[in-house]
């Protein structure tokens, strides 16, 4: 009998740590994923949309220059400036593209940082 007892005493003990061991990590990942949709929504509100399109014309417009590989080129857009970076074959290509990012409607000022290679 107090076999039985120990035995229903433990399984209740070891019952219990369970149920608190899955309460902490509920808890702890909980506690994360808020952190986690915190932090992406907080980076969202970050992101304007419209530089986010214009980043997207900057590029169309570069793309359609021939020459222009814009695989090799990064663009960065922060409240209408445009930052070109990069490299370009020719100094004729990085003038195409710095003239293609210039002339799209909305784009304030373009810094180029392209290097010719």
């Amino acid at each position: 009998m107090k076999r039985r007892i120990a035995a229903a005493f433990l399984a209740g003990a070891l019952a219990s740590c369970t149920s608190q061991q899955a309460a902490q990590t509920q808890q702890q990942v909980s506690r994360g994923a808020t952190q986690s949709f915190n932090a992406v929504n907080g980076a969202l509100k970050k992101v304007d949309a419209k530089d986010a399109s214009l980043k997207v014309q900057v590029t169309a417009a570069m793309a359609a220059q021939a020459g222009a590989n814009v695989f090799h080129i990064g663009t960065d857009v922060r409240a209408g400036v445009v930052t070109l970076s990069g490299t370009v074959p020719t100094p004729q290509v990085e003038q195409t593209v710095v003239r293609a990012a210039a002339g799209v409607p909305g784009v304030k000022r373009v810094d180029n940082r392209l290097k010719i290679t």
